[in-house]
């Protein structure tokens, strides 16, 4: 067993170095790209502020770049949040449906030694509930999707 661990470690090694490289060389990459669009950015803010000050004039130029810049702002942080509200609305059904299955569940469990003492569920129920579990399994089975589950 220790025989095999060290080819592993030097296996995991030599991928852990290869996955250092190209993190380092992807984060060099996207390092540039940052740069160069940040540049893009601000040369292209210069030329609004040009534009908008032969349009505008020298005050009012400034403040309607600012107040652009502040609705894209709202805009980009109402949605933020309506996304955020949505997840969690997603996320509070999904675990009371959980709850909820985990509950029926629980009681199902807890009333079974109850009911099969019954002579009556022995004589009907168990039969009933067979023909019933079969009938699913064998329409299940028969859609061809058996191993499909979402």
């Amino acid at each position: 067993m220790l025989g095999l661990l060290s080819p592993l470690a030097s296996f995991v090694g030599m991928e852990a170095g290869d996955l250092a490289k190209r993190v380092k060389a992807g984060a060099l990459l996207w390092a540039s790209i940052a740069l160069f669009a940040a540049i893009a950015l601000v040369f292209a803010l210069v030329a609004l502020h040009t534009a908008t000050v032969a349009w505008l004039g020298e005050l009012w130029a400034p403040l309607a770049i600012a107040g652009g810049a502040a609705l894209v702002a709202g805009a980009i942080y109402l949605t933020a949040r309506i996304t955020s509200e949505i997840a969690h609305r997603r996320a509070a059904r999904k675990r009371r449906s959980s709850e909820r299955t985990a509950l029926v569940t629980t009681a199902a469990v807890t009333a079974l030694p109850v009911l099969m003492k019954s002579p009556l569920m022995k004589t009907i129920g168990l039969p009933l509930g067979g023909a019933l579990a079969a009938a699913f399994l064998l329409t299940r089975s028969g859609t061809g999707q058996a191993g499909d589950v979402d």
